[in-house]
């Protein structure tokens, strides 16, 4: 049966999304877990001058430098969202955890060009706290790939998870060549939320994380990943890069965070100011894969 791709046309509404997330609460897979084979495609998608302003201002992104490489999930984020609706999307969106993402960029992207988006489930995987899935996404100008991703989410709890392991970065010593520690208010949670679309309880409210297992409300995944790549990712005269993350403990938030780049410039990680929980473990690459089909 051929996959179905759905253009998109009005974005998404706040309260749709919400009422979304709270009519699929009581979602519990049955059977065997599918995930539904279709895709959801904005073709004439653009970049608005102040959510890019924004985003940059919130992530440290200096707005000099161009479309930053984090910035295009930003507009993939909607049709994650559209997917997560789906009534035949098998686990209910509240408390999905962030747990992976990858990005690869062929080109910097450039504030002014019409994008064409893209989003669709790639594969289940397990993982020993439940059942993780991909969302893959790739933004093209003209049929050109300018940028992909992948995104692994997880249900935690879900029981007799299917399907390979989740890939994870290994968290080798290495010499730290820079640290950084920011004290990271509990309002970063609701604005980076605004900014991106993902007001997942978990992340707004510390009622909201504790339904959820967590203290407090805990930092966005990509908040995190960006700032991370604000940091310590050298800056790129082409834009071409690959950058992969595995998100491991959350960041409570109020809270502090260090973000510590390795001496090759290459590898980099955040962690607890006593550096013994380790928040993210990262990788860079200014030569992305060819074959990588999102």
């Amino acid at each position: 049966m051929a996959r179905q791709v759905i253009e998109v046309g009005r974005p998404l509404s706040t309260a749709g999304v919400l009422l979304a997330g709270i009519s699929t609460i009581a979602k519990r897979p049955h059977g065997a877990v599918r995930l539904p084979d279709v895709e959801y495609v904005q073709s004439d998608a653009r970049i608005d001058p102040q959510h890019l302003a924004d985003y940059s201002v919130l992530c440290g992104f200096d707005s000099q430098q161009g479309v930053p490489v984090t910035f295009p999930h930003m507009l993939a984020f909607p049709l994650h969202l559209r997917l997560m609706m789906r009534r035949d999307f098998p686990f209910p969106m509240a408390g999905l955890v962030h747990i992976a993402n990858r990005i690869v960029q062929h080109r910097a992207i450039q504030r002014e060009e019409p994008l064409a988006v893209r989003a669709s489930f790639g594969a289940l995987m397990a993982n020993p706290r439940g059942q993780a899935l991909a969302i893959r996404a790739a933004i093209s100008v003209g049929g050109e790939p300018l940028w992909q991703s992948e995104s692994v989410y997880l249900r935690i709890g879900a029981r007799d998870p299917v399907g390979p392991p989740v890939p994870l970065l290994t968290d080798e010593p290495s010499r730290v060549r820079e640290r950084i520690c920011e004290a990271l208010p509990a309002s970063l949670g609701p604005r980076y939320a605004r900014i991106s679309g993902d007001r997942n309880p978990i992340h707004m409210s510390s009622l909201g994380a504790r339904l959820f297992g967590f203290k407090r409300r805990i930092a966005h995944g990509m908040w995190t990943k960006a700032r991370a790549a604000a940091l310590l990712v050298p800056p790129m005269t082409d834009g071409r890069c690959s950058i992969e993350v595995n998100f491991r403990a959350p960041i409570l938030l109020p809270g502090t965070a260090c973000f510590e780049g390795d001496a090759d410039a290459r590898r980099f990680a955040v962690r607890s100011t006593d550096g013994n929980r380790l928040h993210l473990i990262g990788q860079y690459s200014p030569n992305p894969p060819e074959d990588f089909d999102a």
